[in-house]
Protein backbone atom coordinates (compact mmCIF):
# COMPACT_ATOMS: atom_id res chain seq x y z
CA UNK A 1 0.00 0.00 0.00
CA UNK A 2 1.57 3.08 -1.12
CA UNK A 3 0.20 5.22 1.48
CA UNK A 4 1.79 3.43 4.08
CA UNK A 5 4.90 6.02 3.51
CA UNK A 6 2.94 8.77 5.02
CA UNK A 7 3.22 6.80 8.32
CA UNK A 8 6.06 8.26 9.80
CA UNK A 9 8.24 5.75 13.27
CA UNK A 10 11.12 6.98 15.31
CA UNK A 11 12.62 5.51 17.74
CA UNK A 12 13.37 6.90 21.22
CA UNK A 13 12.19 10.18 20.93
CA UNK A 14 10.89 10.11 24.68
CA UNK A 15 13.46 9.17 26.93
CA UNK A 16 12.63 6.25 29.59
CA UNK A 17 13.12 8.27 32.76
CA UNK A 18 10.58 11.06 30.93
CA UNK A 19 8.28 7.76 30.25
CA UNK A 20 8.37 6.94 33.79
CA UNK A 21 7.71 10.09 35.45
CA UNK A 22 5.14 10.44 33.38
CA UNK A 23 3.27 7.30 33.81
CA UNK A 24 4.12 7.30 37.89
CA UNK A 25 2.62 11.13 38.36
CA UNK A 26 -0.19 10.95 40.13
CA UNK A 27 -3.22 12.19 37.86
CA UNK A 28 -6.66 12.45 38.38
CA UNK A 29 -7.86 10.07 35.19
CA UNK A 30 -11.48 10.02 33.85
CA UNK A 31 -13.08 7.89 31.52
CA UNK A 32 -12.84 8.73 27.87
CA UNK A 33 -15.50 9.34 25.54
CA UNK A 34 -16.07 9.28 22.00
CA UNK A 35 -16.98 11.99 20.22
CA UNK A 36 -18.52 12.15 16.66
CA UNK A 37 -19.23 15.62 14.44
CA UNK A 38 -22.49 16.06 16.71
CA UNK A 39 -20.94 15.46 20.19
CA UNK A 40 -20.83 12.54 22.34
CA UNK A 41 -21.24 8.95 21.20
CA UNK A 42 -24.06 7.15 22.54
CA UNK A 43 -21.94 4.15 21.95
CA UNK A 44 -20.20 3.15 25.25
CA UNK A 45 -18.28 0.78 23.11
CA UNK A 46 -15.97 2.77 21.23
CA UNK A 47 -13.50 3.25 23.94
CA UNK A 48 -12.26 2.14 27.11
CA UNK A 49 -9.49 3.60 28.48
CA UNK A 50 -8.66 6.45 31.04
CA UNK A 51 -7.52 9.60 29.74
CA UNK A 52 -5.90 13.41 31.66
CA UNK A 53 -5.13 16.56 29.51
CA UNK A 54 -1.97 18.11 30.15
CA UNK A 55 -2.42 21.70 29.02
CA UNK A 56 0.05 25.01 28.80
CA UNK A 57 1.78 25.59 32.16
CA UNK A 58 1.03 21.88 33.40
CA UNK A 59 4.09 19.95 34.91
CA UNK A 60 5.05 17.63 31.35
CA UNK A 61 4.09 19.91 28.66
CA UNK A 62 7.02 21.96 27.63
CA UNK A 63 8.94 18.67 27.20
CA UNK A 64 6.44 17.12 25.43
CA UNK A 65 5.63 20.19 22.97
CA UNK A 66 9.21 20.09 21.92
CA UNK A 67 8.93 16.11 21.13
CA UNK A 68 6.31 16.97 19.45
CA UNK A 69 8.18 19.52 17.48
CA UNK A 70 10.71 17.00 16.71
CA UNK A 71 8.90 14.88 15.69
CA UNK A 72 7.18 16.52 13.11
CA UNK A 73 10.32 18.01 11.87
CA UNK A 74 12.05 14.74 11.19
CA UNK A 75 8.50 13.87 9.29
CA UNK A 76 8.78 16.74 7.10
CA UNK A 77 11.98 15.80 6.22
CA UNK A 78 10.55 12.38 5.76
CA UNK A 79 7.83 13.69 3.30
CA UNK A 80 10.14 15.15 0.93
CA UNK A 81 7.32 16.43 -1.48
CA UNK A 82 5.46 18.69 1.33
CA UNK A 83 6.83 21.90 2.54
CA UNK A 84 7.28 22.89 5.90
CA UNK A 85 5.14 25.61 6.00
CA UNK A 86 2.49 23.73 4.00
CA UNK A 87 2.32 20.99 5.95
CA UNK A 88 3.72 21.26 9.60
CA UNK A 89 1.51 23.15 11.59
CA UNK A 90 1.40 26.37 13.41
CA UNK A 91 -0.24 25.40 16.52
CA UNK A 92 -0.82 21.57 17.97
CA UNK A 93 -3.28 20.94 20.75
CA UNK A 94 -2.63 19.82 24.36
CA UNK A 95 -1.43 16.40 25.26
CA UNK A 96 -3.78 13.61 26.05
CA UNK A 97 -2.34 11.04 27.98
CA UNK A 98 -4.13 7.38 27.49
CA UNK A 99 -4.06 4.90 30.10
CA UNK A 100 -5.85 1.75 29.27
CA UNK A 101 -5.82 -1.16 31.59
CA UNK A 102 -6.53 -5.00 31.32
CA UNK A 103 -9.63 -5.35 28.55
CA UNK A 104 -9.04 -1.70 27.34
CA UNK A 105 -9.39 -0.84 23.85
CA UNK A 106 -9.59 1.80 21.18
CA UNK A 107 -12.23 0.75 18.26
CA UNK A 108 -11.28 1.44 14.81
CA UNK A 109 -11.91 4.97 13.81
CA UNK A 110 -10.64 7.59 11.66
CA UNK A 111 -9.29 11.42 13.78
CA UNK A 112 -11.69 13.95 13.43
CA UNK A 113 -11.40 16.51 16.36
CA UNK A 114 -12.66 20.18 15.10
CA UNK A 115 -15.00 20.26 17.88
CA UNK A 116 -13.76 18.25 20.38
CA UNK A 117 -11.30 18.31 23.03
CA UNK A 118 -11.79 22.07 23.68
CA UNK A 119 -9.68 22.24 19.90
CA UNK A 120 -10.47 25.66 18.06
CA UNK A 121 -8.34 26.20 15.08
CA UNK A 122 -9.69 23.75 12.35
CA UNK A 123 -9.36 19.68 11.31
CA UNK A 124 -6.20 18.28 12.26
CA UNK A 125 -3.71 18.11 9.66
CA UNK A 126 -1.26 14.49 11.59
CA UNK A 127 -1.84 12.51 14.53
CA UNK A 128 1.22 12.33 16.87
CA UNK A 129 1.64 9.57 19.53
CA UNK A 130 4.20 8.90 22.19
CA UNK A 131 4.68 5.58 23.40
CA UNK A 132 5.55 5.46 27.30
CA UNK A 133 5.80 2.11 27.84
CA UNK A 134 5.95 -1.62 26.20
CA UNK A 135 5.69 -3.87 29.54
CA UNK A 136 2.11 -4.77 28.35
CA UNK A 137 0.01 -7.82 26.70
CA UNK A 138 -2.29 -7.21 23.53
CA UNK A 139 -2.61 -3.50 22.86
CA UNK A 140 -1.25 -3.29 19.22
CA UNK A 141 -1.61 0.16 17.79
CA UNK A 142 -2.41 -0.71 13.78
CA UNK A 143 -3.59 2.36 11.22
CA UNK A 144 -4.22 1.55 8.17
CA UNK A 145 -4.17 -2.24 8.47
CA UNK A 146 -0.07 -1.44 9.03
CA UNK A 147 1.29 -3.74 12.34
CA UNK A 148 4.08 -1.96 13.51
CA UNK A 149 6.48 -2.81 16.50
CA UNK A 150 6.89 -0.14 18.90
CA UNK A 151 8.70 0.37 22.04
CA UNK A 152 8.77 2.37 24.79
CA UNK A 153 9.90 6.02 23.61
CA UNK A 154 8.93 5.28 20.20
CA UNK A 155 7.06 8.17 17.99
CA UNK A 156 4.09 7.51 15.10
CA UNK A 157 3.05 10.94 13.28
CA UNK A 158 0.59 10.32 10.31
CA UNK A 159 -2.18 12.14 8.42
CA UNK A 160 -5.44 12.85 10.24
CA UNK A 161 -7.56 12.13 7.62
CA UNK A 162 -9.80 8.90 6.05
CA UNK A 163 -6.73 6.78 5.11
CA UNK A 164 -5.13 6.42 8.39
CA UNK A 165 -8.29 4.64 10.31
CA UNK A 166 -6.06 2.94 13.54
CA UNK A 167 -7.13 1.34 16.78
CA UNK A 168 -5.61 -0.25 19.74
CA UNK A 169 -6.52 -3.74 20.08
CA UNK A 170 -8.01 -5.23 23.49
CA UNK A 171 -5.14 -5.02 26.31
CA UNK A 172 -4.60 -8.70 27.71
CA UNK A 173 -2.16 -8.13 30.70
CA UNK A 174 -0.80 -5.05 32.23
CA UNK A 175 -1.55 -1.07 31.53
CA UNK A 176 -0.72 0.71 28.77
CA UNK A 177 0.44 4.48 28.39
CA UNK A 178 0.65 7.12 25.73
CA UNK A 179 0.67 10.55 24.35
CA UNK A 180 -1.60 11.87 21.10
CA UNK A 181 -1.37 15.24 20.22
CA UNK A 182 -3.11 17.13 16.65
CA UNK A 183 -1.29 19.02 14.54
CA UNK A 184 -3.15 21.76 13.12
Amino acid sequence: KNYMRFVGHYKKMVVGSLCDDIINTDFQYSKSTYSTHVGLSPDDERVKMDEIWIRKNEKFYDELKDIISKTADLYSKQMKRINDRDFIAQKTTDFRLNRYHTGGYMSLHSDNIHHSHGQQYGYPQATCLLFLNDDFKGGQFIVSDLHLNIKKGDALIFPSNFMFPHEVKKIEEGTRWTIVSWLL
